[in-house]
């Protein structure tokens, strides 16, 4: 017997096991799931960057083209987006003239600004899995007018398809 195994207590070995396996879970989203479920609205090819800690994921994957499925409520007021939400957990808002951060505040001034205070949460809680390029990025992306601004109770996260950049960026973020 080694030294060193001679200090692990009885049952400590499976204690540690588990423990690490319970540390490994401890990211907010797994990539693989998350392909899966962005997938469902979006047509995403690979990915670009993808960081998930405890308290937050970004992520950003290729968008192959600018389309939304139907199963995406994309509507171009935020009055008519804000009771999709309210209804569903699920919608989506573009407007040409309008950027997301445009977008978010303008439904933070409806009778009900639940899509606009969750998707800005998002955005300002994601800040510890942003790098320097990551973040310059998503800033872009959610000030660029016409791109689209989608939020799901669901995974917690707000959605940002840069129709210029090709991009879908993704981002949760949990105070704890």
């Amino acid at each position: 017997m080694t030294a060193s195994a001679r200090h692990i207590p009885k049952g400590g070995a499976a204690i540690a096991l588990a423990t690490l396996m319970a540390l490994g879970g401890c990211n907010m989203h797994r990539e693989g799931a998350l392909r899966s479920d962005l997938s469902a609205w979006f047509q995403i090819g690979d990915t670009l960057a993808f960081e998930s800690r405890r308290n937050c994921t970004a992520a950003v994957f290729r968008a192959r083209n600018n389309s939304i499925s139907p199963e995406l409520a994309l509507k171009a007021s935020p009055p008519d987006a804000q009771e999709v939400y309210r209804r569903t957990g699920l919608a989506a808002i573009a407007a040409s003239g309008a950027s997301p951060h445009d977008l978010t505040d303008a439904m933070l001034l409806t009778p009900d600004g639940a899509f606009g205070k969750q998707a800005l949460a998002a955005a300002a809680l994601v800040g510890p899995c942003l790098d320097t390029t990551l973040a310059a990025e998503f800033g872009n992306a959610m000030t660029r007018r016409g791109a689209l601004l989608a939020y799901s109770a669901e995974l917690g996260g707000v959605m940002v398809l840069d129709h210029d950049a090709r991009k879908l960026f993704f981002a949760a973020g949990d105070p704890l």
